[in-house]
């Protein structure tokens, strides 16, 4: 950590007259940030328009600490208005006001600067830390991550994602980097994990005949898939290949090509944690073969599909219909309703 040394004849004149002084860096270890220790914690009401210098004057004065400027700080006529605000809050606002920044020397002591990127180069603490993300590794939950960090840090803090490892670099000032790690602990959390379970009741003339669950694990903002069903088999087209070479070659008959299609339900579900539910993307693909044929050739099968989209909210252990399937030429139809759990 940088530590600043002055003059000891500079550093009293400093204390006496608050005047500009002048402060020199060095690097040590890294060490916990310096936490001001104001004589008074009372919440500060203020509201004055004066020079800058003089706002954190009144500032210091009421919160019982020591405000030094740096010798190249320009004090500029502000207008500051304060109240019932905490020591840090009111540094903060004056700092936004006034286009400068403070920073803690000594519990009670803080220094002001011009908020400029050479000042900050040249004054803050910065620390390199690696930090591992266990749980938003996909990459669209890594990049909001990264934004949440870049939008809330200082401008100063740089922020890098290494996609091959997971991890999040970051360097900044001890206060910016406890930031970053108390907003990584909050964001990077487990993501809820449901059991959802689709209900596909079909009925036939009123009453139900045949109920199927098909149930699956689902987390919090992933694609989860579910096939059931069997693999058609379809004639795509016939070759004659040749079947031996030389003068006179012969055919070996003809071959068939064949593809297979799928048959039966297809489900497609991406959960979204909302409150005390979780909003569903869903899409439910029903398919089966028809009785006649596509007269294309003798076996050649006509494939009747029905696919039902859309999106839903769900209420944990409360079942929803989110729609109805009508099997063509008969009486009966397929109601498909939607179930989630939260999983521990």
């Amino acid at each position: 950590m940088k530590k600043f040394a002055t003059a000891a004849a500079a550093l009293t004149l400093l204390a006496l007259s608050t005047a500009s002084g002048a402060l020199a860096q060095t690097r040590s270890t890294p060490t916990a940030p310096i936490q001001l220790k104001p004589v008074s914690n009372a919440p500060i009401t203020l509201h004055m328009t004066d020079d800058s210098k003089n706002i954190y004057l009144a500032i210091g004065k009421a919160a019982g600490i020591t405000v030094l400027f740096d010798l190249d700080y320009v004090p500029r006529r502000a207008q500051l208005d304060l109240t019932n605000v905490s020591l840090m809050d009111a540094l903060r606002i004056a700092g936004d006001v006034t286009d400068t920044f403070s920073k803690p020397l000594a519990p009670d002591t803080i220094f002001v600067a011009q908020d400029s990127r050479q000042k900050h180069n040249d004054l803050d603490d910065l620390e390199d830390e690696t930090f591992y993300l266990k749980n938003s590794t996909q990459q669209a939950d890594a990049n909001e991550v990264i934004a949440a960090l870049r939008n809330m840090l200082s401008p100063e803090s740089k922020v890098y994602l290494v996609n091959g490892q997971d991890a999040v670099v970051v360097r900044a000032t001890p206060e910016n980097m406890a930031r970053a790690q108390k907003i990584l602990s909050e964001l990077d959390r487990p993501k809820k994990t449901y059991r959802l379970t689709y209900t596909v009741t079909e009925v036939d003339g009123g009453k139900r005949v045949g109920t199927q669950h098909f149930a699956m694990v689902a987390v919090s903002g992933q694609q989860t898939k579910l096939k059931q069903g069997s693999k058609a088999p379809i004639a795509t087209g016939s070759y004659n290949p040749t079947a031996t070479t030389g003068d006179h070659p012969a055919a070996a008959g003809v071959q068939t090509q064949i593809t297979y299609l799928d048959v039966g339900m297809n489900f497609d579900a991406t959960l979204t944690a909302m409150g005390d539910g979780a909003m569903l993307k869903s899409d439910v693909a029903q398919s089966s073969l028809a009785p006649e044929t596509s007269g294309v050739g003798p076996q050649d099968p006509i494939i009747r599909q029905t696919d039902l989209q859309g999106v839903f909210y769900l209420t944990t252990g409360k079942p929803l219909l989110i729609g109805s399937i009508d099997v063509p030429g008969t009486t009966r139809h397929l109601d498909v309703e939607a179930l989630i759990e939260t999983l521990p």
